[in-house]
């Protein structure tokens, strides 16, 4: 074989493995493409599932807050329920006394020496007249007062309290009356009371 055709030959061969190179270039570049495609498309994928997967645990959380809110509330209002129960013999033995007179009545009595005087009774007895004096002090012979009648801080105590609010100074009296029922309705939580003004029913 000539030197010449030889080198053609070679030439051609040369030829071949360039368009055969050309076209693996091409064809990996195309591979390589849809790869990183397939990967840009999976990321996606796993970042929307992420969003979900953290939508619902949010949506979780919530609801748990939720569910264990209603359950105290609802432990809250058994508790309630039971206390009722429980206390339903002290509220038999406070209405049945309010029935028949023996409840506690509470007078502001405007004509007192020193301005005006709290008085007591029970029935159409009188157990106990404060005079107007320091609150606390007043506040203290309500106490002791209480002690005389046997009251716990688990009885349930019903007490009448009336005024007359066309008589001179009673606003005044009011207010520190108001100041002793509540010191006392802190210390004694099932006591209560009502309020009549005596003057609303006068002439």
């Amino acid at each position: 074989m000539k030197k010449r055709q030889i080198i053609l030959d070679f030439t051609s061969l040369l030829d071949v493995i360039m368009i055969i190179l050309f076209f693996f270039i091409i064809f990996s570049n195309l591979e390589t493409d849809n790869l990183k495609k397939d990967l840009e498309d999976k990321q996606q994928q796993v970042s929307a599932e992420l969003e979900e997967a953290k939508a619902k645990y949010d949506k979780a959380d919530e609801l748990l807050g939720e569910a264990q809110e209603k359950n105290e509330q609802a432990d809250k209002r058994l508790e309630e329920a039971d206390s009722a129960v429980d206390r339903s013999g002290e509220n038999t033995d406070a209405i049945m006394d309010f029935s028949e007179n023996k409840n506690l009545k509470l007078h502001l009595d405007m004509r007192g020496e020193n301005g005006w005087t709290l008085k007591f009774a029970k029935g159409e007895e009188i157990v106990k007249e404060i005079p107007k004096s320091d609150i606390s002090i007043m506040t203290d012979e309500v106490r002791e007062l209480f002690k005389e009648q046997g009251y716990t801080a688990d009885n349930t105590i019903l007490i009448e309290f009336s005024y007359d609010a066309t008589e001179s100074g009673t606003t005044s009296a009011y207010l520190d009356t108001m100041k002793i029922i509540n010191t006392m309705k802190s210390e004694y939580t099932h006591l209560f009371y009502s309020e009549t003004d005596v003057s609303v029913f006068a002439g």
